[in-house]
């Protein structure tokens, strides 16, 4: 992606997408997870603000206060490494703070976080990829349920399974780099996909009866430091 910056991402098979356009999407989906604890934060402190405020009420908005703050400085932390490009992407992160942001962002998820990966880093390519699908294979238990994560050495298969399980189509076609009518919510996807792919792997979703499962391959040999 970093040397594509002025053209198309695209790859045999893919759509083409302008990486203007990307961004855009990328920085869409950013704002839509923080809009909603920022607004909240916001809402608390005008709560605070009004003289007829009861001690109850300000119980209550210092308790909103406290949980938006959490959640927003959780969704900046996560989005840090699994959108941005701090430190490069030529070293490695610790699978160790991989665990910690994604428990971190399902403590406000309805789902429950199971982790059986081994190994002790990934270069970041890899750890980007496997946080953001990750973080969407939550959205397919809308009402609840676990998601777990196995694997080791590039390659790992995460199962979403609870009541009313379900797989947006629109998320099968991003990580397929399916880039037509691309909205912010599954521009994650996209990349996660066009992250495997320029590795040589794959990235897909398949729901087979209850339970929606991704596999993710990222080859170590073939890794592209200028994937992402």
């Amino acid at each position: 992606m970093a040397g594509n910056l002025g053209g198309q991402l695209n790859e045999p098979g893919e759509s083409a997408l302008d990486a203007m356009l990307l961004t855009s999407l990328m920085s869409s989906r950013l704002c839509h997870d923080l809009v909603n604890p920022v607004g909240a934060l916001s809402s608390g402190l005008e709560v605070l603000r009004e003289p007829d405020t009861d001690d109850e009420m300000r119980r209550e908005a210092m308790a909103l206060i406290e949980t938006s703050a959490e959640k927003a400085i959780t969704a900046l932390k996560f989005a840090r490494l699994a959108y941005g490009l701090s430190g490069g992407l030529t070293h490695e992160v610790s699978l160790a703070e991989v665990r910690e942001l994604l428990a971190g962002v399902y403590s406000f998820a309805k789902a429950d976080l199971e982790w059986a990966v081994d190994g002790a880093s990934v270069p970041k390519p890899e750890a980007k990829a496997l946080l953001l699908l990750a973080h969407a294979a939550g959205d397919c238990v809308p009402r609840g349920g676990t998601v777990r994560i196995a694997g080791a050495l590039g390659e790992y298969e995460i199962v979403a399974s609870g009541p009313r399980t379900m797989l947006n189509q629109d998320l099968v076609a991003a990580l397929d780099g399916r880039a037509s009518d691309l909205t912010p919510k599954f521009a994650p996807a996209f990349l996660v996909g066009k992250i495997a792919r320029d590795a040589g792997g794959e990235a897909c979703a398949e729901l087979v009866e209850d339970r929606v499962f991704f596999r993710l391959v990222i080859p170590r040999s073939s890794l592209s430091l200028t994937a992402g």
